[in-house]
């Protein structure tokens, strides 16, 4: 049976199994992430916000490039994050519709070798892994731009 391009781009059992076993890991790095996130957001958020004023007090002088900027940089982030959650979605709902069908052919009376076995383990191994990595893989790109952005605010 051919694997799916979900499937192709997953990882393998080995590097879920260790991407599972480092989790505590990961999630403090998410929690000190997120905080950092949250750090520049603020920070970015006020150095940003004597150039909103200006615009809305003379906007023919306004720095449309910066207001501009804000806007874009934001949506692309927030895109970047979406297409992760769906990445995810797509790879949980395909493997669920796989085990699905295999533990349907199983209670219909149907015979599992080793090779079925090992193939739905793998899916829920796959599931697990999705799961406990999307929260680190959407906040990804919302933190990389709000801390570049506090970054290049700062020396401003």
């Amino acid at each position: 049976m051919q694997r799916s391009n979900v499937e192709d781009m997953m990882a393998s059992a080995i590097e879920n199994g260790m991407a599972l076993w480092m989790w505590p890991l990961t999630a403090a790095r998410l929690a000190s992430d997120w905080a950092e996130t949250m750090a520049s957001a603020r920070s970015v958020v006020a150095a940003r916000m004597p150039t909103i004023a200006a615009a809305w007090i003379n906007p023919f002088a306004a720095d449309y490039r910066e207001l501009t900027r804000m806007v874009t940089e934001k949506t692309s982030a927030f895109g970047h994050s979406h297409r992760s959650i769906s990445f995810a979605q797509e790879a949980v709902r395909r493997a669920s519709e796989a085990n699905v069908h295999a533990l349907g052919k199983l209670s219909g009376g149907g015979f599992f070798g080793w090779s079925e076995w090992t193939k739905l383990a793998e899916r829920n191994l796959d599931i697990a892994t999705t799961l406990a990595m999307l929260p680190t893989r959407a906040l990804a790109p919302i933190h990389a731009e709000a801390t570049a952005n506090a970054r290049r605010l700062a020396k401003s």
